[in-house]
């Protein structure tokens, strides 16, 4: 009896995965639940052992992690502002004003409201630089404009 059921069981636990990827978004549930349903599929046509079952499910779940992360994996979605979440480098290429002047290499200097610690040459309070890169996303390497 329980094997005549065992198909139905495998793709209502699919269903039920697959309808649990909403509430835990991630696309990870998504492919194991696919991979129930292909076992269901798979027990209609042969009659399949626990255990074989088990390695059919295993081998499917492999199979569609594979095939989501080349379909989903591989689709870099192109941005026209790829610095929005990245403040330090949207700030590249900026004229800045030094606020405390750069001695020994290290000062600081006003961008907008905030104050940033600047790495560059020695140069005076008030001097015009230019934002060249970010040293570990809290200190800005600067040049004289």
């Amino acid at each position: 009896m329980t094997e005549d059921l065992a198909p139905w069981l495998w793709i209502a636990a699919g269903v039920v995965v697959c309808a649990l990827e909403a509430l835990v978004p991630g696309a990870f549930l998504l492919w194991a639940g696919l991979a129930a349903i292909a076992t269901g599929l798979l027990s209609f046509a042969v009659p399949l052992s626990g255990a074989i079952a088990m390695l059919a499910f295993g081998a499917f779940a492999i199979v569609s992690v594979l095939i989501g992360r080349k379909v989903y994996g591989s689709r870099a979605i192109a941005s026209d502002k790829p610095n929005l979440n990245s403040r330090a480098n949207a700030l590249i290429g900026r004229l800045v004003v030094i606020e405390d002047a750069i001695i020994n290499g290290e000062g600081t200097a006003r961008v907008n409201d905030s104050i940033w610690r600047v790495h560059g040459p020695d140069l005076p309070k008030g001097a015009r630089v230019t934002i060249t890169g970010v040293d570990s996303g809290v200190t800005l390497r600067v040049e004289a404009a």
